[in-house]
């Protein structure tokens, strides 16, 4: 991002502040490569002035207290944040020179303010990436304007900025805040979405917002990124779905719930076969369970069923009151625990669910057949339940992982209404085209 002119240090003359306390301070700032903004602060004397620095860093002993500082360049450069913590204060006492500190510090957000050398005629916004691979310019046009999407075509460090998403607007917008809260959320879309194709989570630490004569960059702390393996779609031929991807944010074709939740877990990092399976089953459970109300979720309506749970505790008292157990009818957290499950009754199985979205979101399981399904998820209760798999059968937990994360890729290419070639590890890596040709397979039904 170096057209912004803020990836090498810059000197700023401003001010510190905690609380009440403030004093005037001279900084360097930049932004890093990850996106990071790193500071350099000089050795300074600790005395009246600068001693509530050096208390309160980190006096809470708990979490590090925040600083806000600001501060302006020779060249009119504007920076504030109003985070700012320190890590070290690096200090010197009882030395020759007197007692010192040179504090080193980040900080969680920041803005940066600065002049644009030709001022634009039509505002734009920019959303930079980490570790984003792609061959060549991927644009279309929407409502916000044009909107194009670049990144590396191959990737050193996956925790470096390689790769940005840049919407401009066609026109002047009657509202400016409002075209720029529109173009965040696209970008929030767009990035969970190329992050389900990539198979990982592009962390998006810098934003940058052109209007006029004056460019805003703001910027987050992020965590470091991992480096993608088992792509869903090649980084050769992303057009499609990043074109699925605009065209969903603006005109969805199934109403999901916690769509970014469920891609989350299924770009998650895991390095084991037993970590994808659970993954991949978390996506399942979280799309069933936002995207399904009571009515497909319980086998009896609620009042119906209240009547057929009181009847089953009379029947299940009567039970234990009869038991020749002693221990049963000495202990009355038997009968509470019984009670406890009873509502677990009425819940249909994840399978019965899962089944119930495929058919209302017509998700085709071509390959993928009920007993997999059920073998898979078998798998992930003992997983769950015992904290590892059946020792010497690495395969076979992998062929389960596979085909769940299979199911979810189908799920949310349905969700996106993406058509288009994909990567498919069920048997083996492979390339495959969705949808595929048969709908549903036989046994993969509601009985």
């Amino acid at each position: 991002m170096n057209d912004t002119g803020l990836t090498t240090f810059i000197s700023f003359v401003g001010h510190i502040q905690f609380h009440e306390h403030q004093m005037p301070l001279k900084f360097r700032a930049k932004i890093a490569g990850n996106g990071e903004v790193e500071f350099e602060f000089e050795t300074m004397p600790i005395s009246k002035d600068t001693t509530f620095i050096y208390r309160e860093w980190d006096s809470n002993r708990r979490t590090l207290n925040k600083f806000s500082l600001s501060g302006i360049s020779e060249d009119g450069i504007r920076f504030s944040t109003e985070n700012l913590f320190f890590t070290s204060m690096k200090s010197s006492i009882g030395d020759a020179n007197g007692d010192t500190m040179n504090p080193i510090g980040s900080c969680i957000t920041a803005h940066f303010y600065r002049k644009l050398a030709e001022p634009v005629v039509y505002p734009s916004a920019r959303m930079w990436l980490k570790g984003f691979q792609n061959f060549r310019e991927l644009r279309t046009e929407c409502s916000l304007g044009s909107v194009a999407m670049n990144g590396a075509s191959d990737i050193q460090n996956p925790d470096a900025l390689t790769g940005n998403i840049l919407v401009k607007s066609n026109a002047i917008p009657l509202d400016l805040a409002a075209w720029r809260q529109s173009a965040d959320k696209m970008f929030e879309h767009l990035r969970r979405i190329m992050s389900f194709a990539s198979a990982v989570v592009l962390h998006s630490p810098v934003c940058e917002y052109f209007n006029g004569s004056e460019v805003e960059v703001v910027t987050w702390a992020q965590v470091s990124q991992s480096r993608a393996s088992m792509r869903v779609i090649h980084y050769l031929n992303q057009e499609p779905i990043f074109l699925a991807a605009v065209t969903s944010y603006f005109s969805p074709p199934v109403e999901v719930k916690n769509l970014f939740h469920a891609i989350e877990w299924f770009a998650m990092d895991a390095t084991y076969n037993e970590v994808q399976l659970v993954n991949a089953m978390t996506v399942l459970e979280n799309l069933v369970t936002s995207n399904l109300g009571d009515d497909s979720t319980l086998i009896l309506e609620k009042p119906q069923f209240k009547k057929v749970r009181e009847s089953l505790r009379e029947t299940i008292r009567s039970c234990i009151e009869n038991s020749p157990s002693d221990r049963a009818v000495a202990n009355p957290e038997v009968l509470k625990e019984l009670y406890e499950r009873l509502g677990d009754l009425n819940r249909r199985s994840i399978f019965k669910k899962l089944m119930i979205l495929v058919h209302r979101w017509s998700v085709p399981l071509e390959g993928i057949t009920a007993t997999k399904i059920k073998e898979a998820k078998k798998a992930r209760d003992h997983i769950v339940h015992t904290g590892h798999y059946t020792p010497g059968k690495d395969d076979e937990l992998w062929d389960h992982a596979m085909v769940i994360r299979e199911l979810v890729v189908r799920f949310l290419f349905t969700a996106i209404g993406y058509k288009g070639p994909y990567i498919s590890f069920v048997g083996g890596m492979h390339h495959a085209a969705f949808p595929p040709q048969t709908i549903i397979q036989e046994d993969a039904t509601l009985n």
